[in-house]
C-alpha cells in the first residue's frame, strides 16, 4: 500500500474510533494482517490523545480547523463516504459522496436519508440499518445496483458503523466502495474458466497427435507409476494394443521382473525430482536381437497441475554399430585437422600483404612472412614487439595505442593511407584493416591487414585521362537525350528515388513555368503543394521503382492562371547512365478532350435556348426527389406553366422575338424560385417546376408571385415590349404516387386555367 492511501486509511479510522472502520477499510484497500493490526492498536491510543486536544483553551477555534481537516480528509478519498448523528442528519460527505449523487455538498449536509432516498422502500431500509448501527451492531454487506441512466449492473460494498464524535455524541461512519470491476472479472475468469476446460480437452488429444509423429517409443505415467499415454511407437514396440497398457504399470505387463522392478524405482526418483538419461542394452525381449537404445525420462507437472513421469527410449542400435566405424574416421578426420592447420599456416604465409594479430598491449603475437619483409625484420624479432622504428614520436605512438583501444572496444578500422613508407620512404597507397576477435583462450587481440594499393592507385592516374574522355561522351550522350525529350510536345521527365529530377524537357518547364535548370535537382513542384500531395507522388515513386506501371488520370487547377488542366500520368522505372533506377514520366495533357466532354454532357441536360434543365434531365432530377420525399416523408408540389398566346407572338413579332421572350421568362421564373428548386422547359412554351419540401399552400404563394411578376411588366425585347402572362397549374404530390401520375394531375389543372381565361394558377385536387 503507497503512503498517501496509508494516510487517508489511518485519518478515517481515527476519526472513527472502532475497529469497524479498520476492518473495512483494509479488506478493500487489501492491507496486510500486520498493517491491520498495527493500525487498529495505534487508533486505540487516539481518543485519549483527541480528548486531551478538545479540553485545550483554544477549542473552539481548533474544533472548527479539525472539522475542516476532517472534511479535506474525507474528500481525498475517491469512493462515498458520510457521518450522520443521531437522527439521521449528514454531518460530513466527502465529494466522492456528493458526486455520485450529482449534487454539491451544502445541498446535502443536514438533510437526512429519508429527505434524499428516491423511495420508501429505501427510507425503511436506511432507517433499520441506522437505528441497527446506533444500537452497536455493524453493517458489512454488498450491494447490486441497475444505473437508472446507462442500464449497466453494479456492485458495491457497503460498511457501516457507529462511534463517538469529539462532543462524546454517538456517529454514524459510513462508506461505498464500488468492487463493479472486480465482479466483472470474476464473471470474465467464468467464461474463461469453461473456455480453458475445452481447451485442456483440446490439448489432451493434441498432445496424443504430437506423440504419434515422434518415430521413438514415448509414454507418460502417473505418480503411481501407471501408463497414462503411449504412443504408436510405443504400443508397436511392446506388440499389444495400447488398451491393454494403459492403466497399467510396468510390474503389471512384467511381474517379476529385474527391468519392472528398476523402472519403478526409477520412476520414483524421478517424480524426487532427479531427471535420468542413460543407455541400455542387450538382447530385445520379443526379437532377441542386440539392441541399444537410450532411455529419458524426466517429471513435469500435467495440465491439471500433477506430477507425471514422461519418458521416451531411442533406439541407437545403428548407432552404436558404426560407431567404431565413425571412430576410425574421426581419428583420421584429426589427423586431416591437423594437417589442414598446417596448410593454413604456409597459406598466409603466401599471401602478398601482410597480416599479423596483436594482444591487447599492441604487441605483435603471429605475423605473415609479408609482415617481416614488410618491416625488413625476422618474424621472431616482431613476435612480441609493436615493430615502431626507435624514431617514432610520442604523438604516433599515442595514436596507436589509441586506435588499437578503439579496436578492442568494438570498432572496425578500415581506411586508406597515403604516406611515405616508414622504413624505405618510398611513396605508398595502403589500406589497413583492424578489427578484434576472441583467441583460443576467450583473450581480446587485434587481427590486421595491410594492402598495398600503391601499384593501383598509379595505374588510376593513367586511367583519369581516359576517364575524363568518358565523362565528356557521357555529357555529349545526355545531350543529345535532353534534345530528344526536348522534341515532345508533352511533359516528360526523370526522377532518382527521392523526388529529385535528373532530366525535364522544355515542355515540362513551360508548363510549370520554370526554367530546366531551375527544375534538375529540385523536387517536383506538385510535391511543394503540401505533404500530402508530396507524400503520394513519393509513394507512387517507390513504387515504380519496384516494377510496378503506373497510369492514372489527374485533375488540377493552375495556381497562377485559375486554368483546369486534366492530364494522364503514366511512370515507368528504367535505369540511368550511373546504373541506378530512375521514374521516366511523361504527363499527356488532355483537358481539350475533358472540357469537350464536359459541354457534351452540359448539352445533354440543358436547354439549348434557355439554359435550364430539358425534360430528359428533369425525370432523373425529379425522380429523385420524389424517393427522398417518399424516404423521409417530406412535402413535394408540382408547377406546369404555359406562356398564353404564345402562337400569337411568334406570329406577331417573329421567332426570334418569340426566343427572347422565352429566354426572359426562364430568367424572371428563376429570379422567383429558391436554388433548391428545379425548374425544367417541358417543351414549347411550356415549363415545369419541382419545388421540393414544399407544401401547396406555400407553393400557391409561389406561383402566384410568379404569375403576377410576370404580368406586371413586358418582356423587353429587340424589337418592342411584349406584354407577356402565363397560366399555371398546381398538383401536391401524394405519398407513394408515381411521378408521371403527378405531372399528368398538374398538367390537367394547367389545362383548365387555359380553358377558364389563362393568366391564373388553378389547383389539381387530390
Amino acid at each position: 500500500m503507497n503512503p498517501p492511501n496509508y494516510r487517508r486509511a489511518l485519518v478515517i479510522a481515527s476519526y472513527c474510533g472502532t475497529a469497524l472502520g479498520c476492518a473495512g477499510l483494509a479488506y478493500l484497500l487489501q492491507w496486510p494482517p500486520a498493517l491491520t493490526g498495527f493500525l487498529c492498536a495505534t487508533l486505540a491510543m487516539l481518543p485519549p490523545a483527541l480528548r486531551l486536544s478538545r479540553e485545550r483553551a483554544e477549542a473552539g477555534r481548533r474544533q472548527e480547523q479539525t472539522q475542516s481537516f476532517v472534511q479535506r480528509l474525507l474528500d481525498v478519498i475517491p469512493e462515498p463516504v458520510y457521518i450522520k448523528d443521531e437522527q439521521g442528519r449528514y454531518v460530513f460527505v466527502n465529494e466522492a459522496f456528493a458526486q455520485r449523487r450529482h449534487q454539491d455538498a451544502q445541498s446535502i449536509i443536514g438533510r437526512t436519508a429519508a429527505e434524499l432516498a428516491p423511495d420508501a422502500d429505501t427510507v425503511k431500509l436506511v432507517s433499520d440499518e441506522d437505528a441497527r448501527v446506533l444500537a452497536g451492531a455493524s453493517i458489512f454487506k454488498e450491494d447490486r445496483v441497475r444505473n437508472p441512466l446507462t442500464g449497466t449492473v453494479n456492485y458495491r460494498i457497503v460498511t457501516k458503523g457507529s462511534c463517538l464524535d469529539a462532543e462524546g455524541k454517538r456517529v454514524i461512519i459510513g462508506a461505498n466502495f464500488d468492487i463493479t470491476s472486480m465482479r466483472t472479472a470474476e464473471q470474465q475468469l467464468q467464461i474463461a474458466l469453461a473456455h480453458q476446460t475445452e481447451v485442456a480437452e483440446n490439448t489432451r488429444a493434441f498432445i496424443q497427435h504430437i506423440l504419434d509423429v515422434i518415430p521413438y517409443p514415448m509414454y507418460v505415467k502417473g505418480a503411481n507409476s501407471v501408463y497414462l499415454i503411449v504412443n504408436k511407437a510405443f504400443v508397436r514396440e511392446r506388440g499389444v494394443p495400447s488398451q491393454q497398457i494403459l492403466g497399467l504399470s510396468s510390474l503389471d505387463l512384467a511381474p517379476e521382473t529385474p527391468q519392472a522392478r528398476r523402472s519403478i524405482e526409477e520412476d520414483q526418483r524421478v517424480l524426487a525430482g532427479h531427471a535420468l538419461q542413460k543407455e541400455e542394452g542387450g538382447q530385445h525381449p520379443l526379437t532377441g536381437e542386440l539392441y541399444f537404445q537410450l532411455v529419458i525420462k524426466g517429471s513435469c507437472p500435467d495440465i491439471d497441475g500433477k506430477p507425471v513421469i514422461v519418458g521416451v527410449n531411442i533406439d541407437i542400435t545403428d548407432l552404436r554399430t558404426s560407431e567404431q566405424k565413425l571412430q576410425n574416421a574421426l581419428d583420421r578426420l584429426s589427423e586431416h585437422h591437423q594437417h589442414t592447420l598446417d596448410f593454413v599456416q604456409r597459406v598466409l604465409d603466401l599471401l602478398p600483404y601482410p597480416v599479423y594479430v596483436k594482444d591487447a598491449q599492441s604487441r605483435y603475437l603471429m605475423v605473415n612472412e609479408a609482415m617481416a619483409r614488410d618491416h625488413f625484420m625476422r618474424r621472431d624479432q616482431l613476435i612480441n614487439h609493436m615493430g615502431i622504428t626507435e624514431s617514432a614520436s610520442p604523438e604516433t605512438m599515442r595514436r596507436l595505442f589509441e586506435e588499437d583501444g578503439e579496436v578492442l572496444a568494438g570498432k572496425q578500422i578500415l581506411r586508406e593511407e597515403h604516406a611515405q613508407h616508414q622504413y624505405t620512404g618510398r611513396e605508398t597507397f595502403r589500406i589497413l584493416s583492424k578489427g578484434t576477435c576472441a583467441n583460443a583462450l576467450g583473450e581480446p587481440v587485434i587481427v590486421g591487414a595491410i594492402i598495398d594499393l600503391t601499384d593501383l592507385r598509379l595505374a588510376e592516374r593513367e586511367l583519369k585521362s581516359t576517364f575524363e574522355r568518358e565523362v565528356k561522351l557521357r555529357e555529349r550522350t545526355q545531350e543529345f537525350i535532353q534534345r530528344l525529350i526536348d522534341v515532345i510536345p508533352d511533359p516528360v521527365y526523370v526522377k532518382k528515388a527521392g523526388g529529385l529530377y535528373l532530366m525535364v524537357n522544355t515542355a515540362f518547364a513551360e508548363y510549370h513555368q520554370m526554367s530546366k535548370e531551375a527544375l534538375v535537382g529540385a523536387e517536383s513542384p506538385l510535391m511543394l503543394a503540401g505533404p500530402k500531395t508530396r507524400d503520394i507522388s513519393l509513394q507512387e515513386d517507390a513504387a515504380v521503382l519496384g516494377g510496378q506501371d503506373l497510369t492514372k488520370e489527374e485533375h488540377t487547377t493552375r495556381k497562377a492562371t485559375g486554368e483546369e488542366v486534366f492530364r494522364i500520368v503514366s511512370k515507368r522505372r528504367s535505369i540511368y547512365f550511373d546504373g541506378v533506377p530512375v521514374v521516366i514520366g511523361i504527363d499527356r495533357h488532355i483537358t481539350r478532350w475533358r472540357v469537350a466532354e464536359r459541354e457534351l454532357q452540359r448539352l445533354a441536360q440543358e436547354d439549348m435556348l434557355t439554359g435550364i434543365s430539358n425534360r430528359r434531365h428533369f425525370h432523373t432530377e425529379a425522380t429523385h426527389a420524389v424517393a427522398r420525399a417518399k424516404r423521409y416523408g417530406e412535402a413535394l408540389t408540382l408547377l406546369m406553366l404555359d406562356i398564353d398566346h404564345f402562337k400569337t407572338i411568334n406570329d406577331t413579332w417573329g421567332h426570334q422575338t418569340g426566343d427572347e421572350v422565352l429566354i426572359e421568362t426562364v430568367q424572371r421564373i428563376r429570379a422567383s424560385l429558391r436554388g433548391t428548386d428545379i425548374p425544367a422547359r417541358w417543351g414549347g412554351e411550356e415549363f415545369i417546376v419541382l419545388l421540393p419540401h414544399t407544401a401547396m399552400r406555400e407553393a400557391l404563394f409561389v406561383a402566384e408571385r410568379l404569375r403576377s411578376h410576370l404580368a406586371e411588366l413586358p418582356v423587353t425585347t429587340k424589337t418592342s415590349p411584349v406584354p407577356v402572362t402565363v397560366s399555371i397549374g398546381i398538383a401536391e404530390w401524394a405519398r407513394n404516387e408515381p411521378l408521371d401520375h403527378l405531372v399528368s394531375r398538374a398538367d390537367a389543372a394547367l389545362y383548365r386555367a387555359k380553358n377558364e381565361g389563362r393568366n391564373r394558377v388553378i389547383v389539381a385536387p387530390e
